[in-house]
């Protein structure tokens, strides 16, 4: 049950990073909206994570933080990619 938790969270980081950064590209350059879609996933995860009881916490921290740490590197060579050159 655990692997499947697990792969939930990082399907869902994923499609909330990639959508997110989508949307902001089509106003920025794609590195800078990678980065801000990062920024404003983890800002607003990190505010709802301080609403939680304090036990839960690192629990929920983990849920969402490990996922998006593990996705912003593709995130970023995503961006590189759509860059012109």
């Amino acid at each position: 049950m655990e692997i499947l938790l697990l792969l939930f969270a990082l399907g869902y980081s994923g499609l909330l990073l990639f959508l997110l950064a989508g949307a902001l590209r089509r106003s920025m350059a794609p590195r800078r909206a990678a980065l801000l879609a990062f920024g404003i996933s983890a800002v607003v995860h990190g505010a709802t994570t301080l609403l939680m009881d304090a036990e839960a916490r690192l629990s929920v921290l983990l849920f969402w933080g490990i996922p998006h740490l593990l996705l912003l590197p593709l995130l970023l060579l995503a961006a590189a990619k759509q860059t012109p050159r």
